[in-house]
């Protein structure tokens, strides 16, 4: 069969799927020792630092013998592993007259009855990993032709790819391993951290119960909500498939639904909406916004309609360009400078401090209600 026609036709029985590298290495070496009419071939693999070669396949055609793990060594053979570092193609009719191969004599080649070889270098990416071995055994000397020159590295190009591919779909699946393992933690973390948060918020309402003043026991009540605000986030990141970034609509319409469900009294009606566009915030800015979501409201609800059974709030959070801004609203009473108790500067202190985390602005304006605007530029993914 002339050489090229076979060079595609082994080129095309190794489809790209298989992973057996033994019944490959198989498939090559019965097609080839038979259309080169040699009775042995064999691949060895280059260590690290290109001082030793390993047998991935040494197949012998006359017994049909198959094995691996055989070694050489560069300080044995200095010649021979020379010459493969030098990326060269070694042609030896006779192995023991050969500069670079006699040295192989009494420890290869007479044990495994070789007399010629031909043996090129395997590539991958152009960097050497080892080499494919093409012998002749018996006592007639083997001259081999150009064209088989040829065809014994195309052979050798073709094998090296197989080999690549192969080599890339183990890092494919050891990264997906890898990847699924981190996923898997990450999600673990997340509930865990949502877990030790109601931990701690059941440990605070116990601790409520022993209060003997209101002031202390809306302190206490302050301080859940904000913990019930972090810890909103990790569960819907726990929930949710992207463990980086959260459903800001999603989250916060159940914030408001916790906060509004907490501070309602059958005394004062208060109502509350909510309009959230559609998109992601990392967890790192979501945790500080849910924050300062449950300073404001906090405050509105605590503070806007202190002589009146009814009230309304408006919350808008949207997305324009990159400029995240959230407005929060009320019908009530309106900022008066001067007038903060303890609590509400408190708050305005946690609200700075958490807008500067952000890098962000915001404004607090008095007339027919309060109005507060937070402004962060954010990368937002819709």
């Amino acid at each position: 069969m002339d050489l090229l026609l076979e060079i595609n036709e082994i080129a095309k029985i190794h489809p790209m799927d298989r992973d057996d590298f033994d019944t490959i290495m198989l498939d090559f070496a019965k097609r080839i020792t038979k259309t080169l009419k040699i009775e042995r071939m064999s691949v060895w693999l280059l260590n690290e630092n290109n001082t030793q070669l390993t047998s991935a396949a040494e197949y012998d055609e006359r017994n049909g013998c198959f094995v691996q793990n055989s070694e050489l060594f560069a300080r044995d053979f200095p010649n021979y592993f020379k010459a493969i570092n030098e990326n060269q193609i070694i042609l030896a009719p006779e192995i023991k007259k050969h500069p670079h191969t006699s040295e192989l004599t009494e420890k290869y080649s007479i044990p495994n009855d070789v007399i010629s070889l031909l043996d090129v270098p395997l590539r991958i990416e152009g960097e050497l990993i080892g080499v494919m071995c093409f012998e002749k055994t018996g006592t007639e000397v083997r001259h081999f032709s150009e064209s088989e020159q040829v065809f014994a590295l195309s052979i050798g190009i073709v094998f090296a790819s197989n080999l690549e591919a192969r080599h890339r779909r183990r890092l494919q699946r050891l990264l997906e391993k890898e990847l699924e393992q981190k996923s898997t933690l990450i999600k673990e973390i997340h509930h865990r951290v949502k877990n030790n948060f109601a931990v701690v918020s059941g440990l605070i309402g116990l601790q409520k119960q022993k209060a003997k003043d209101n002031y202390h026991e809306e302190l206490l009540n302050e301080l859940r909500t904000k913990i019930i605000s972090i810890a909103g986030v990790h569960e819907i990141v726990y929930n949710n498939r992207s463990y980086s970034e959260v459903d800001a609509h999603q989250y916060i319409v159940k914030l408001t639904d916790q906060l509004k469900e907490f501070y309602q009294t059958d005394k004062q009606e208060v109502e509350l909406s909510v309009h959230v566009d559609e998109f992601e915030l990392d967890v790192e800015t979501m945790i500080p916004i849910a924050l300062i979501i449950n300073e404001v409201l906090t405050n509105c609800y605590k503070h806007a309609f202190k002589d009146s059974t009814r009230g309304v709030i408006n919350l808008s959070m949207t997305n324009n360009n990159g400029m995240m801004i959230l407005t929060i609203s009320d019908e009530g009473v309106g900022f008066q400078p001067g007038t903060k108790s303890e609590g509400e500067m408190l708050g305005l202190e946690i609200i700075k401090s958490l807008v500067e985390q952000l890098n962000g602005s915001y404004s607090y304006e008095g007339d027919n209600g309060t109005t507060f605007t937070l402004k962060v530029e954010s990368n937002v993914s819709n």
